[in-house]
């Protein structure tokens, strides 16, 4: 086989492998939106809101007048603030700068995984919410069959990013040798994650009781992207069997 042709063939992998992604992503984003609940009346926080583009979908989605954000990137709280985002630079290991009981929901998506203190994300999560509030949590999947494959295979999970100075965890990556989140300024307004790589990666059943833990009680789940199988049989095999699947999102409630 000559060069051009093996070429070809890498880069149409490559191209199919991220149409994938992409589909899972928006599937993704239309699961968070689906275990979010009309009402007009909801004072919303979307933690790590980035540029405020998915935070505007889930405002619409719940029918709320305002929705307030909040993210460590500068740039990208300021492009949420001109899509009409009540957005501020917040960091989130620490203490969350709102008063106690101040929402009614809490949304983070591709948020959890950048966290050092899980705890304490957590309990932020429950104090900000008012009694019978409720988070809906969105992150990647350790047990998803990819990563597994990984694993068994000798390398990284494709999820966990080891060095800040770039991607090394897993040579079949799209992304390995790039420095490490720089890719996702393309789809965030042109500001990367760079400074927050993943950290921790949960499955299904580990976020879920991480929230019961902490006096959470589990309502509802979502999930998409079954590698590497396409639409519709991957979107049919996520609802059956999430605890397999790349993305994962939960919907949990103050009790």
């Amino acid at each position: 086989m000559n060069s051009h042709r093996s070429n070809t063939i890498v880069s149409r992998t490559l191209h199919i492998l991220s149409g994938l992604w992409f589909e899972a992503m928006e599937r993704n984003v239309k699961n968070i939106a689906s275990l979010l609940e009309p009402n007009d009346n909801s004072h919303v926080l979307e933690v790590g809101c980035g540029d405020g583009k998915v935070a505007l979908l889930n405002k619409l989605a719940i029918g709320c007048p305002t929705i307030v954000g909040m993210d460590a990137q500068k740039g990208r709280v300021l492009a949420a603030r001109k899509r009409g985002v009540d957005a501020q630079v917040a960091n989130i290991e620490k203490k969350w700068p709102f008063p106690d009981k101040s929402f009614d929901v809490v949304i983070s998506n591709q948020v959890i995984e950048h966290i050092h203190d899980i705890d304490h994300f957590i309990t932020e999560t429950y104090r900000v919410l008012r009694p019978g509030g409720y988070s809906v949590v969105s992150t990647e999947n350790l047990a998803s069959w990819h990563n597994i494959f990984a694993l068994i295979t000798g390398y990284q999970d494709f999820s966990t990013h080891i060095l800040n100075l770039k991607h090394v965890s897993n040579p079949f990556s799209l992304h390995f040798g790039e420095k490490t989140l720089t890719w996702s300024k393309k789809a965030n307004s042109g500001v990367d994650d760079s400074a927050f790589p993943h950290t921790k990666i949960m499955t299904y059943r580990s976020i879920v009781m991480a929230y019961e833990a902490y006096d959470f009680s589990f309502e509802a789940g979502r999930a998409s992207g079954y590698y590497p199988l396409f639409p519709p049989l991957s979107s049919f095999l996520s609802r059956v069997d999430p605890y397999h699947s790349h993305f994962i999102c939960i919907k949990v409630r103050k009790t």
